[in-house]
């Protein structure tokens, strides 16, 4: 039975919902509803394209609608339900979703995907049933298209593959882009859309940013340290001294980041530095 794949049936005949359909004169016989027809009117004998799935009584079915994905090409597909049980339901393009299980997605709640975000899937089968399974990168990559990024523009992406060193996002081309977590200034969910800056081109993949140009990116970091200040009653005890790591977690900046912001605002008088403490000045 070949669930889950594209191949040509034969209409046998019609009933009153639609047509069964069979294949290479074997035994078994597939039902395809008027509704999946795409409008068209068949006839026995008629050699059909047609799509096998299992439907939403637990019945093997046939369908006329293409899916987006199938077992062996990747694409990014719309999450349109959660279940905090089972995992995500995504739209294939017919009329039955599928489901992500919650054993392939964070184990972080909060980093689970929200309706409207798209994920870079393929169709798999399990127990005779269609799964979807997040897409790895030597899928994605046999699937790219002739799209060739570059350097500091801006492309519009879709977090796949999150890691303690930052994600991987994918282009609607199936370009794949690293951020390292010094380039990131939040936690990303999986399947959320981004704008991710290419900053260098590697041989098979990119590596990009989430933040600003430099100029840009020292006043949203001047802007992060003036509200801790504000939030602490103008004093903080991080310093230039302080490690990256504390920078990082509480800042979610670099420190050579977050050396440069104080160093901006020293100069505009903003805040005085000590040497165990950084005081807001009156504004």
């Amino acid at each position: 039975m070949n669930i889950g794949k594209t191949e040509k049936y034969c209409v046998d005949r019609e009933t009153n919902l639609g047509y069964i359909l069979t294949k290479n004169n074997d035994e078994e016989e597939y039902f395809l509803h008027h509704n999946e027809c795409q409008g068209r009117k068949l006839f026995p004998g008629d050699y059909v394209d047609a799509f096998l799935y299992v439907d939403k009584k637990n019945r093997v079915a046939a369908t006329l609608w293409k899916p987006l994905i199938d077992m062996d090409h990747p694409g990014l597909v719309e999450v349109v339900g959660i279940n905090d049980d089972l995992g995500v339901f995504i739209s294939i393009g017919i009329s039955k979703d599928v489901l992500l299980s919650s054993d392939d997605l964070p184990l972080k709640r909060n980093l689970w995907p929200r309706e409207g975000d798209k994920i870079i899937s393929i169709l798999r089968t399990k127990n005779n049933k269609l799964i979807i399974k997040v897409a790895n990168k030597e899928q994605i990559l046999r699937a790219k298209e002739d799209e060739i990024l570059t350097e500091n523009t801006k492309v519009t992406a879709y977090v796949y593959r999150i890691t303690p060193d930052g994600v991987n996002v994918v282009t609607e081309g199936n370009n794949i882009v690293f951020v390292y977590r010094t380039n990131m200034r939040r936690e990303y969910r999986l399947g959320e859309k981004v704008e991710v800056r290419i900053i260098k081109c590697n041989e098979e993949d990119y590596s990009g940013s989430f933040i600003e140009n430099k100029e840009f990116q020292i006043k949203d970091d001047r802007a992060i340290i003036l509200e801790y200040l504000r939030n602490n009653n103008g004093v903080m005890l991080i310093t230039e001294s302080s490690s990256p790591d504390l920078i990082n977690r509480l800042f979610k900046m670099s420190k050579a980041a977050f050396k440069k912001a104080l160093g901006n605002l020293y100069r505009d008088h903003m805040i005085e530095i000590e040497e165990d403490k950084v005081i807001l000045r009156e504004e």
